[in-house]
């Protein structure tokens, strides 16, 4: 029991440590000689539980957009869409503004996986999994719209997220990012009504032609 808890705490420690330095330094910075020093174990004990280093990226990866995960289904559900549109940016902006070594190095896995097809379909899932999130929370204050018109909305919302962490790693200051936020966001509102007005007309016809075949 002592031996597992303890090799636990040292994996745990090894995760820590590397979160620490691609925050600080980037994921090109995670290299075995870092890890050991940051960590403060031996080169067997970093290799007892974790073969290579493209191991420990993965595992860092997976807890990182797994607690991002956890944080976003764990939001209140919003009572309107201007509530929804409220949240995203409260979240997304959080990301930002907030000295979080998590984010940090999550963001530093986003600016250095283009080339790495196992992180990208981490990343990719991760971004899958967001999409079904803000979809559901949607559906939910938007319940006329179709699956296809949810689905175009968040999908707008999505690139609209892309195009901010990539003004982020420009170096874009703050006040940029919300500017930038709000330009865009309007966008997406006006696309949101509009599918809206569609889906009432289309209800408002379908409720005429019945009471139609009723008569």
């Amino acid at each position: 029991m002592c031996s597992n808890s303890s090799a636990n705490l040292t994996r745990r420690s090894i995760v820590r440590a590397a979160i620490v330095i691609i925050a600080q330094q980037g994921l090109d910075a995670l290299t075995a000689g870092r890890l050991i020093e940051q960590a403060s174990v031996s080169k067997g004990g970093l290799y007892h539980h974790f073969r290579t280093m493209a191991a420990v990226e993965t595992e860092v990866l997976e807890l990182l957009t797994q607690t991002v995960l956890q944080e976003v289904k764990s939001s209140e559900q919003p009572a309107s869409t201007e509530a929804f549109f409220d949240l995203v940016e409260g979240q997304l902006f959080k990301c930002f503004s907030v000295d979080n070594l998590s984010i940090k190095a999550l963001f530093g896995f986003l600016s250095a996986s283009a080339h790495n097809k196992e992180r990208q379909l981490i990343i990719r899932r991760f971004m899958d999994e967001i999409a079904l999130i803000r979809l559901e929370q949607l559906k939910r204050v938007s319940p006329h719209l179709s699956h296809m018109e949810l689905n175009a909305v968040v999908q707008a919302i999505a690139s609209l997220q892309v195009g901010l962490v990539a003004r982020y790693f420009l170096a874009e200051d703050l006040v940029s990012l919300r500017n930038y936020w709000a330009c865009c966001r309007k966008t997406v509102v006006v696309m949101l009504e509009k599918c809206e007005r569609r889906s009432r007309a289309s209800l408002q016809q379908r409720a005429v032609g019945q009471l139609t075949n009723a008569e």
